[in-house]
């Protein structure tokens, strides 16, 4: 039996105060590389093709991540309804979550580090927009969330990613239903926005800071859409509009482009790299990636995160 971290919320978000921690890279993208097409989170449900996510979350393990995000981007009730797998709700989050610690079992077995490890309970959009301008009442939204938090914070995650959202709206519910079910969970929540910091629905990177950690966040920052050349725009305006609050960005390895007739991004390890020093001066607390980040891109960010840790 893998031992859980013996840390809690507070435990957690001191660690934060004291260090940057690194989270993992693409999934999605990573799957997509590799030839599977089928939805990310549909793999959950049988042994053979879960062995694809454990060895995916082994290989950030491997470069050096601290927190590993569960294989749930899109498993909300109302994601999975849409996609005929609302039956299968139980089991893609439960062994998500299990998927983890047999991934962090394997690290440690094979590495002998025992070095703090997170699982972070991944929940993202729901896919359809909330009124005025979607079908998605505002309670429907939490009530959706509600669910798949309870399922993820029972299988005893050391916290919640709630990302890739583009309207506050539904990143508020989204809060306010793992409020519901605990309060003493640690969230993390982030927005998508453009290279001009604001969503496609119109919100401002500035202005959703403060409305998340008077909601129940307790780190904010931005994931996805974008590359990490352009997400310096929104770190400045995130640290501008708090200048305590705990942020996380996980941008994209650039973006995506046909090679030999296959999908890469246009950011190399070393380009990534390059870009995310010059968001350390804006102190974040986790940094990662998002699409088309591999492990060569997290093992990269974490020897920069290791010095800029050093001289703590």
């Amino acid at each position: 039996m893998i031992k859980k971290n013996d840390v809690n919320k507070e435990g957690l978000l001191d660690i934060l105060d004291k260090k940057i921690l690194i989270s993992d890279g693409a999934t999605g993208t990573t799957l997509f590389a590799a030839g599977i097409t089928a939805y990310p989170d549909s793999l959950n449900t049988d042994e053979q093709n879960i062995q694809k996510i454990i060895d995916i979350h082994l290989s950030f393990l491997k470069a050096g991540s601290d927190i590993i995000q569960t294989n749930t981007l899109g498993s909300t009730p109302v994601k999975l309804e849409s996609l005929g797998l609302a039956e299968e709700i139980k089991k893609i989050n439960r062994n998500a979550v299990k998927a983890v610690r047999e991934a962090i079992g394997k690290y440690r077995s094979e590495s002998g580090h025992s070095r703090p490890l997170f699982i972070a309970g991944d929940i993202g959009p729901l896919g359809k927009l909330l009124e005025p301008v979607g079908p998605i009442k505002y309670d429907e939204a939490v009530d959706s969330f509600l669910k798949q938090a309870e399922l993820l914070i029972g299988e005893n995650v050391d916290l919640l990613t709630i990302e890739t959202i583009i309207d506050l709206n539904e990143a508020l519910a989204a809060v306010e239903a793992a409020r519901k079910v605990s309060q003493d969970i640690p969230i993390a929540c982030t927005l998508s926005f453009g290279e001009n910091g604001v969503t496609i629905m119109g919100n401002k990177a500035e202005d959703v800071v403060n409305r998340l950690i008077d909601a129940g966040s307790d780190i904010v920052g931005a994931n996805c859409s974008i590359g990490s050349g352009s997400m310096l725009n929104v770190v400045k305006k995130m640290r501008e509009a708090n200048p305590e609050a705990k942020l996380i960005f996980q941008p994209n390895a650039g973006l995506p482009i046909l090679v030999e007739s296959k999908t890469t991004y246009n950011e190399t390890p070393e380009i990534m790299v390059s870009n995310i020093k010059k968001f350390l001066p804006y102190r974040p607390s986790i940094i990662g990636g998002c699409c088309g980040s591999t492990p060569e891109h997290i093992r990269g960010i974490v020897k920069i995160a290791a010095d800029y840790n050093s001289r703590l």
